[in-house]
Protein backbone atom coordinates (compact mmCIF):
# COMPACT_ATOMS: atom_id res chain seq x y z
CA UNK A 1 0.00 0.00 0.00
CA UNK A 2 2.77 2.38 0.95
CA UNK A 3 4.72 1.44 -2.17
CA UNK A 4 1.77 2.26 -4.32
CA UNK A 5 1.44 5.66 -2.76
CA UNK A 6 5.15 6.35 -3.31
CA UNK A 7 4.87 5.37 -6.95
CA UNK A 8 1.91 7.62 -7.37
CA UNK A 9 3.77 10.68 -6.10
CA UNK A 10 5.45 12.95 -8.63
CA UNK A 11 9.07 13.58 -7.64
CA UNK A 12 10.09 17.04 -8.72
CA UNK A 13 13.76 17.41 -9.52
CA UNK A 14 15.65 20.20 -7.75
CA UNK A 15 17.16 22.97 -9.76
CA UNK A 16 20.85 23.49 -10.36
CA UNK A 17 21.03 26.44 -8.00
CA UNK A 18 19.40 24.46 -5.19
CA UNK A 19 21.75 21.55 -5.76
CA UNK A 20 24.79 23.84 -5.60
CA UNK A 21 23.48 25.43 -2.44
CA UNK A 22 22.87 22.06 -0.80
CA UNK A 23 26.23 20.54 -1.76
CA UNK A 24 28.08 23.68 -0.72
CA UNK A 25 26.49 23.74 2.74
CA UNK A 26 25.51 27.38 2.53
CA UNK A 27 28.73 28.35 0.79
CA UNK A 28 26.57 30.15 -1.77
CA UNK A 29 23.57 31.31 0.22
CA UNK A 30 22.55 33.57 -2.64
CA UNK A 31 22.94 33.42 -6.37
CA UNK A 32 26.44 32.06 -7.15
CA UNK A 33 28.78 34.12 -9.26
CA UNK A 34 30.24 32.89 -12.53
CA UNK A 35 33.51 30.97 -12.11
CA UNK A 36 35.16 32.65 -15.08
CA UNK A 37 35.82 36.29 -15.70
CA UNK A 38 34.94 36.05 -19.37
CA UNK A 39 34.33 33.55 -22.14
CA UNK A 40 37.94 33.66 -23.31
CA UNK A 41 39.21 32.38 -19.95
CA UNK A 42 36.58 29.63 -20.00
CA UNK A 43 37.53 28.54 -23.52
CA UNK A 44 41.25 28.47 -22.64
CA UNK A 45 40.65 26.23 -19.60
CA UNK A 46 38.44 23.86 -21.63
CA UNK A 47 41.12 23.53 -24.32
CA UNK A 48 43.78 22.70 -21.67
CA UNK A 49 41.54 20.03 -20.13
CA UNK A 50 40.79 18.45 -23.52
CA UNK A 51 44.48 18.42 -24.43
CA UNK A 52 45.37 16.71 -21.14
CA UNK A 53 42.70 14.06 -21.70
CA UNK A 54 43.90 13.36 -25.22
CA UNK A 55 47.45 12.81 -23.87
CA UNK A 56 46.12 10.21 -21.41
CA UNK A 57 46.40 12.28 -18.22
CA UNK A 58 43.20 12.24 -16.27
CA UNK A 59 44.48 13.86 -13.06
CA UNK A 60 44.71 17.59 -12.70
CA UNK A 61 48.01 19.37 -12.36
CA UNK A 62 49.67 19.76 -8.93
CA UNK A 63 47.64 16.94 -7.44
CA UNK A 64 48.73 16.30 -3.84
CA UNK A 65 47.78 12.65 -4.12
CA UNK A 66 50.61 12.04 -6.58
CA UNK A 67 53.35 13.69 -4.51
CA UNK A 68 56.00 11.50 -2.94
CA UNK A 69 55.39 10.95 0.73
CA UNK A 70 59.12 10.74 1.46
CA UNK A 71 61.40 12.72 -0.83
CA UNK A 72 65.07 12.08 -1.50
CA UNK A 73 66.10 15.12 0.53
CA UNK A 74 64.18 13.85 3.52
CA UNK A 75 65.91 10.49 3.26
CA UNK A 76 69.29 12.22 3.14
CA UNK A 77 68.50 14.29 6.25
CA UNK A 78 67.32 11.15 8.01
CA UNK A 79 70.57 9.38 7.10
CA UNK A 80 72.66 12.31 8.35
CA UNK A 81 70.81 12.26 11.68
CA UNK A 82 71.45 8.53 11.96
CA UNK A 83 75.15 8.97 11.24
CA UNK A 84 75.35 11.70 13.88
CA UNK A 85 73.83 9.34 16.46
CA UNK A 86 76.37 6.71 15.47
CA UNK A 87 79.30 9.16 15.57
CA UNK A 88 78.23 10.28 19.06
CA UNK A 89 79.65 7.00 20.38
CA UNK A 90 83.12 8.45 19.84
CA UNK A 91 82.27 11.57 21.87
CA UNK A 92 82.45 11.76 25.69
CA UNK A 93 79.41 10.05 27.17
CA UNK A 94 80.43 10.26 30.81
CA UNK A 95 82.66 12.65 32.72
CA UNK A 96 84.02 12.73 36.28
CA UNK A 97 86.55 14.97 37.95
CA UNK A 98 88.62 15.38 41.08
CA UNK A 99 89.46 18.72 42.62
CA UNK A 100 93.17 19.49 42.94
CA UNK A 101 94.20 22.28 45.34
CA UNK A 102 97.12 24.36 44.07
CA UNK A 103 98.76 26.75 46.55
CA UNK A 104 100.30 29.93 45.20
CA UNK A 105 103.64 30.56 47.03
CA UNK A 106 104.25 33.88 48.81
CA UNK A 107 105.95 36.43 46.59
CA UNK A 108 108.75 38.35 48.39
CA UNK A 109 110.44 41.34 46.85
CA UNK A 110 113.59 42.83 48.41
CA UNK A 111 114.97 46.19 47.40
CA UNK A 112 118.51 47.44 47.68
CA UNK A 113 119.43 50.24 50.14
CA UNK A 114 118.17 53.63 49.08
CA UNK A 115 120.74 55.92 47.46
CA UNK A 116 121.22 59.62 48.13
CA UNK A 117 119.92 60.59 44.72
CA UNK A 118 116.63 58.75 45.26
CA UNK A 119 116.26 60.06 48.81
CA UNK A 120 116.48 63.75 47.96
CA UNK A 121 114.82 63.66 44.56
CA UNK A 122 111.39 65.14 44.02
CA UNK A 123 109.96 61.82 42.79
CA UNK A 124 111.00 59.81 45.84
CA UNK A 125 109.68 62.31 48.39
CA UNK A 126 106.58 63.17 46.40
CA UNK A 127 106.36 66.63 48.06
CA UNK A 128 107.46 68.91 45.23
CA UNK A 129 110.11 71.58 45.74
CA UNK A 130 109.19 72.46 49.35
CA UNK A 131 110.97 69.42 50.84
CA UNK A 132 113.40 68.68 48.08
CA UNK A 133 115.01 72.13 48.29
CA UNK A 134 115.29 72.20 52.10
CA UNK A 135 117.27 68.96 52.40
CA UNK A 136 120.97 69.58 51.52
CA UNK A 137 124.19 67.63 51.68
CA UNK A 138 124.97 69.18 55.05
CA UNK A 139 122.21 67.10 56.60
CA UNK A 140 124.03 63.85 55.77
CA UNK A 141 126.71 62.96 58.32
CA UNK A 142 128.45 60.14 56.49
CA UNK A 143 128.20 58.70 53.02
CA UNK A 144 129.81 55.52 51.75
CA UNK A 145 129.87 55.52 47.97
CA UNK A 146 126.37 56.18 46.78
CA UNK A 147 124.68 54.54 49.78
CA UNK A 148 123.47 56.40 52.84
CA UNK A 149 124.65 54.89 56.11
CA UNK A 150 123.16 57.48 58.42
CA UNK A 151 121.02 60.52 57.75
CA UNK A 152 120.20 63.23 60.28
CA UNK A 153 117.70 65.91 59.45
CA UNK A 154 118.33 69.00 61.60
CA UNK A 155 116.53 71.60 59.61
CA UNK A 156 113.48 72.74 61.67
CA UNK A 157 111.45 73.33 58.54
CA UNK A 158 111.98 69.72 57.41
CA UNK A 159 111.24 68.39 60.92
CA UNK A 160 108.08 70.45 61.08
CA UNK A 161 107.02 69.17 57.65
CA UNK A 162 107.62 65.60 58.80
CA UNK A 163 105.54 66.10 61.93
CA UNK A 164 102.73 67.69 59.94
CA UNK A 165 102.80 64.87 57.41
CA UNK A 166 102.64 62.30 60.21
CA UNK A 167 99.55 63.95 61.72
CA UNK A 168 97.80 64.67 58.39
CA UNK A 169 98.71 61.47 56.56
CA UNK A 170 101.09 63.25 54.17
CA UNK A 171 104.15 61.81 52.46
CA UNK A 172 107.65 62.41 53.79
CA UNK A 173 110.88 60.51 53.99
CA UNK A 174 109.55 58.67 57.05
CA UNK A 175 106.01 58.48 55.60
CA UNK A 176 107.17 56.41 52.65
CA UNK A 177 109.43 54.35 54.90
CA UNK A 178 112.73 55.52 53.37
CA UNK A 179 115.62 55.49 55.86
CA UNK A 180 119.30 54.89 55.63
CA UNK A 181 120.23 51.25 54.91
CA UNK A 182 116.54 50.31 55.01
CA UNK A 183 115.34 47.32 52.97
CA UNK A 184 111.73 47.29 51.79
CA UNK A 185 110.06 43.83 51.87
CA UNK A 186 106.74 43.34 50.10
CA UNK A 187 104.79 40.13 50.81
CA UNK A 188 101.61 38.66 49.37
CA UNK A 189 99.34 36.27 51.21
CA UNK A 190 99.25 32.76 49.79
CA UNK A 191 96.00 31.83 48.00
CA UNK A 192 94.49 28.47 47.21
CA UNK A 193 93.49 27.69 43.65
CA UNK A 194 91.26 24.69 42.88
CA UNK A 195 91.67 22.94 39.52
CA UNK A 196 89.56 20.08 38.17
CA UNK A 197 91.18 16.97 36.79
CA UNK A 198 88.65 15.40 34.38
CA UNK A 199 88.32 11.77 33.31
CA UNK A 200 86.14 11.34 30.20
CA UNK A 201 84.67 8.13 28.84
CA UNK A 202 83.20 7.79 25.36
CA UNK A 203 80.29 5.58 24.39
CA UNK A 204 82.52 2.89 22.90
CA UNK A 205 84.94 3.35 25.79
CA UNK A 206 82.16 2.58 28.26
CA UNK A 207 81.54 -0.75 26.48
CA UNK A 208 85.25 -1.56 26.58
CA UNK A 209 85.66 -0.64 30.25
CA UNK A 210 82.45 -2.23 31.49
CA UNK A 211 84.47 -4.57 33.69
CA UNK A 212 86.20 -1.79 35.62
CA UNK A 213 83.34 0.72 35.75
CA UNK A 214 80.61 -1.89 36.02
CA UNK A 215 81.93 -3.12 39.36
CA UNK A 216 81.14 0.27 40.91
CA UNK A 217 77.75 0.63 39.19
CA UNK A 218 76.39 -2.89 39.53
CA UNK A 219 77.81 -3.26 43.03
CA UNK A 220 75.72 -0.37 44.38
CA UNK A 221 72.02 0.09 45.12
CA UNK A 222 69.20 -1.28 42.97
CA UNK A 223 68.37 2.08 41.35
CA UNK A 224 71.95 2.60 40.27
CA UNK A 225 72.16 -0.95 38.96
CA UNK A 226 68.98 -0.40 36.93
CA UNK A 227 70.35 2.91 35.65
CA UNK A 228 73.56 1.25 34.52
CA UNK A 229 71.61 -1.43 32.66
CA UNK A 230 69.41 1.14 30.88
CA UNK A 231 72.46 3.21 29.90
CA UNK A 232 74.06 0.09 28.48
CA UNK A 233 70.96 -0.51 26.34
CA UNK A 234 71.04 3.14 25.31
CA UNK A 235 74.63 2.80 24.11
CA UNK A 236 73.76 -0.29 22.09
CA UNK A 237 70.78 1.51 20.55
CA UNK A 238 73.19 4.11 19.16
CA UNK A 239 74.51 1.31 16.95
CA UNK A 240 71.31 -0.58 16.10
CA UNK A 241 68.87 2.26 15.40
CA UNK A 242 71.04 4.25 12.96
CA UNK A 243 71.67 1.09 10.96
CA UNK A 244 67.92 0.36 10.90
CA UNK A 245 67.06 3.90 9.81
CA UNK A 246 69.49 3.88 6.89
CA UNK A 247 68.34 0.43 5.77
CA UNK A 248 64.66 1.42 5.81
CA UNK A 249 65.37 4.71 3.99
CA UNK A 250 67.42 3.23 1.13
CA UNK A 251 67.51 -0.57 1.36
CA UNK A 252 63.87 -1.67 1.35
CA UNK A 253 61.93 -2.23 -1.87
CA UNK A 254 58.29 -1.72 -2.76
CA UNK A 255 55.87 0.94 -3.87
CA UNK A 256 56.06 4.48 -2.60
CA UNK A 257 53.14 3.98 -0.24
CA UNK A 258 54.51 0.72 1.13
CA UNK A 259 57.95 2.22 1.75
CA UNK A 260 56.41 5.26 3.43
CA UNK A 261 54.34 3.10 5.74
CA UNK A 262 57.31 0.92 6.64
CA UNK A 263 59.48 3.96 7.25
CA UNK A 264 56.81 5.46 9.48
CA UNK A 265 56.58 2.21 11.41
CA UNK A 266 60.29 1.72 12.06
CA UNK A 267 61.09 5.35 12.77
CA UNK A 268 58.92 5.10 15.86
CA UNK A 269 61.63 3.04 17.51
CA UNK A 270 63.78 6.16 17.70
CA UNK A 271 61.65 7.27 20.63
CA UNK A 272 63.08 4.42 22.72
CA UNK A 273 66.38 6.19 23.58
CA UNK A 274 64.41 9.29 24.57
CA UNK A 275 62.19 7.15 26.80
CA UNK A 276 65.29 5.54 28.32
CA UNK A 277 66.82 8.89 29.15
CA UNK A 278 63.56 10.11 30.71
CA UNK A 279 63.35 6.92 32.74
CA UNK A 280 66.86 7.16 34.22
CA UNK A 281 66.29 10.85 34.98
CA UNK A 282 63.11 9.98 36.87
CA UNK A 283 64.76 7.10 38.72
CA UNK A 284 67.64 9.33 39.81
CA UNK A 285 65.27 11.24 42.09
CA UNK A 286 64.78 8.06 44.09
CA UNK A 287 68.52 7.77 44.57
CA UNK A 288 70.75 4.93 45.71
CA UNK A 289 73.69 4.21 47.98
CA UNK A 290 77.13 3.39 46.63
CA UNK A 291 78.98 0.17 47.18
CA UNK A 292 82.23 -0.04 49.09
CA UNK A 293 85.05 1.94 47.55
CA UNK A 294 82.83 4.04 45.29
CA UNK A 295 81.85 6.97 47.51
CA UNK A 296 84.41 9.75 47.28
CA UNK A 297 86.16 8.19 44.30
CA UNK A 298 85.43 11.40 42.35
CA UNK A 299 84.46 14.81 43.64
CA UNK A 300 81.30 15.14 41.54
CA UNK A 301 79.73 11.80 42.51
CA UNK A 302 79.36 12.72 46.18
CA UNK A 303 78.46 10.22 48.88
CA UNK A 304 75.24 8.91 47.26
CA UNK A 305 73.59 8.75 43.85
CA UNK A 306 71.01 11.37 42.87
CA UNK A 307 69.85 13.63 40.00
CA UNK A 308 72.75 16.03 40.55
CA UNK A 309 75.23 13.19 40.20
CA UNK A 310 73.53 11.93 37.04
CA UNK A 311 73.51 15.31 35.30
CA UNK A 312 77.09 16.08 36.32
CA UNK A 313 78.43 12.76 35.03
CA UNK A 314 76.56 12.72 31.70
CA UNK A 315 78.60 14.46 29.02
CA UNK A 316 77.61 16.15 25.77
CA UNK A 317 77.92 13.04 23.61
CA UNK A 318 74.66 11.66 25.04
CA UNK A 319 72.82 14.92 24.37
CA UNK A 320 74.01 14.95 20.74
CA UNK A 321 72.68 11.42 20.22
CA UNK A 322 69.34 12.30 21.84
CA UNK A 323 68.91 15.24 19.46
CA UNK A 324 69.56 12.97 16.47
CA UNK A 325 67.03 10.39 17.68
CA UNK A 326 64.37 13.05 18.25
CA UNK A 327 64.87 14.35 14.70
CA UNK A 328 64.43 10.86 13.23
CA UNK A 329 61.39 10.08 15.39
CA UNK A 330 59.73 13.40 14.55
CA UNK A 331 60.13 12.63 10.85
CA UNK A 332 58.24 9.40 11.38
CA UNK A 333 55.32 11.39 12.79
CA UNK A 334 55.17 13.62 9.70
CA UNK A 335 54.79 10.75 7.21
Amino acid sequence: MAEGENKGKNHQRISGKERLRYIGFEVFPGTPKDLFKNDAEKSKLIEEVNARRESGEIVREDCKLLEKRVTLNERIVLSIASLVALAALFLPFYSAYNEVVVEVPMVVQQEEPVSTDSLFSDDSLGTGDSLGMVATTEDVTSVEGDTITEAVIEDPVLEQSAEEAATTGGTTAEGVGIHANEEIIIGHQAKKQIDRDYDNLSGLGSLASIGAVGSHVFGSGFILMLTGLVLLLYTLSCIALPALNIYVAFGMKGTEDDLALKLKKYLKYNWLPVIMFTFILFMSFIGAEYGSGTAGLYANIGDSYGPGVLLSTLSWGIYVSIAAFVLAAAKGMEI
